[in-house]
This record gives structure tokens, sequence and C-alpha cells, in this order.
């Protein structure tokens, strides 16, 4: 598929009491945004929130399923994928995350 690019998993929590990644847990990374879910305002924190804590631009993060789900997949960069699997070292290995 896309070389150099990878799919992550996401669940999120909206109208939480604040912006954070929670946990990765079975690949599946846990978030929670203060936005609800409405005209897309929640997918957008979920983006921002993704870019400022793998410190990307917001354009390398690319909602690809779940607009309307709790549960969605974004299209990240394969470069930053170990240094996810690091700040959740209980984590399972970088494989464990889908590949593009």
């Amino acid at each position: 598929m896309l070389e150099g690019f990878w799919v992550l998993e996401i669940r999120v929590t909206t109208k939480a009491r604040e912006n954070k990644v929670v946990s990765l847990e079975d690949g599946i990374l846990r978030v929670r945004v203060t936005e609800a879910p409405e005209r897309g305002k929640a997918n957008d924190a979920v983006v921002a929130l993704l870019a400022k804590f793998l410190s990307i631009p917001k354009n390398d993060v690319t909602l690809i399923a779940g607009e309307a789900s709790r549960r969605k997949k974004v299209l990240l960069p394969r470069a930053i994928k170990a240094f996810l699997f690091e700040q959740f070292p209980q984590t399972s290995s970088p494989d464990a995350g889908k590949k593009c």
C-alpha cells in the first residue's frame, strides 16, 4: 500500500475533562478529548492531540476510518511508530500496530 506509513487504531472518549493520550493496549491507542462529537469537532481534536503528542504536523495525521465512531483509524508516518511505543513501555512491540 503506502510505503512509509502505518495505520493506528484509536478509541476515543469525547466530552472528557481534558485532552489526553491515556494508554496503548493491544495496539489500540486510547485518547480523551474535551470536544463533543458534533460536526467533526472531536475528530479535529483527536488529530490535534495526536500531532502534539507525537510532535508532528497535523497534516501528517490522516483520519481514514471511523469519522462517526468512537473507534477510529489514522494513517501516520512509520518513522514515529517506535516513538509511540517507547511512550508506553508496558505495551507489546511496535509490530503490534497495524501496518499499511
